[in-house]
């Protein structure tokens, strides 16, 4: 899957479960490594092309509410490894980028 070399991290999945459309960036620790700038629709996941040996430091959110356009709370790190991460709404007009910790679900 993709152009991952040995070591190298799984590509960044940012979903999005807000209902509005959103876009942003995603801010890698090393000067060689690009940022991303993305967008995603509502209820779906955008995913990095590639990532290689980067670590995320930073990633931000504005979120395309009726209202106008939100800035949401980014998620920041001095630098993780982590892949997964959501757009999630946390009040009236409050967004948050955070981590998702994967959880079995059972059955």
């Amino acid at each position: 899957m993709g152009n991952r070399g040995p070591g190298a991290y799984d590509p960044v999945r940012i979903t999005n479960s807000t209902p509005y459309n959103a876009f942003g960036k995603v801010e890698y620790a090393s000067i060689f490594c690009s940022d991303d700038n993305y967008s995603v629709q509502r209820d779906e996941t955008w995913v990095a092309s590639s990532r290689g040996v980067c670590l995320v430091t930073k990633i931000t959110a504005t979120v395309k509410t009726p209202s106008g356009n939100v800035e949401a709370e980014p998620y920041t790190s001095s630098g993780t490894s982590f892949s997964r991460f959501a757009i999630i709404q946390v009040g009236v007009n409050k967004f948050q980028v955070t981590r998702v910790v994967s959880a079995k679900k059972r059955r």
